[in-house]
This record gives structure tokens, sequence and C-alpha cells, in this order.
């Protein structure tokens, strides 16, 4: 599995059109039949921080997508942004997961 994570700080008076465009990414990475998962998450601490995490099964697909036209029109929108946006791949080999109980 290959996790994906793309962090970018929006500029403060367009954050709600680079949250849109980060929606829209999202959205056709969920149409992709290898993305198993795909979020936005909004930093606590930095209302114009966010990442957006999605995991893949085939990391040839990931790859793929990541080279395609439909994100290149993600990476347009740099206007929007405070910085430059970044992406950090990870090959997962082993996943555990758990059920967190009150003790």
């Amino acid at each position: 599995m290959l996790l994906a994570t793309i962090s970018f700080r929006a500029q403060p008076y367009k954050r709600d059109e680079a949250l849109s465009a980060a929606d829209a990414l999202v959205q056709r990475m969920r149409t992709k039949a290898d993305c198993s998962r795909c979020r936005v998450l909004t930093d606590s601490e930095d209302v114009n921080a966010f990442v957006v995490v999605s995991e893949w099964n085939d990391p040839s697909a990931a790859e793929s997508f990541f080279n395609s036209r439909e994100f290149q029109i993600f990476k347009g929108v740099r206007i929007l942004m405070r910085d430059e946006p970044f992406i950090v791949l990870d090959d997962v080999r082993t996943r555990v997961t758990r059920l967190m109980r009150a003790s």
C-alpha cells in the first residue's frame, strides 16, 4: 500500500477557494479504483494549513494519478497557496489496526 500526503497552506483570504480545490481533488481520487481511502484534514492550530491523505492499493496507480492531468489541475491552484505544496509518499508494508477501548 502507498500512503500519499499532500501538505499545503492557503493564503488566508483564499482559504475557501483552496479548500474547494482540495475537495475537488479528493473527489477525483475517490473515483480511482486503486485509491482505497482519501481525506482532507485541517490543522487545529493553523486553519489555513491542510493535508490531503490518500491510501493506494497499487503504488503504480498512485504514481500514474500524480502524473495525470487531473492532478496537474490541482497543482495549477498554486496562486491560492502561501507556500509551495509538497507530497510525501510512504510505502507501507504492514498495517495493524486496533480498537481503542476505555480502561
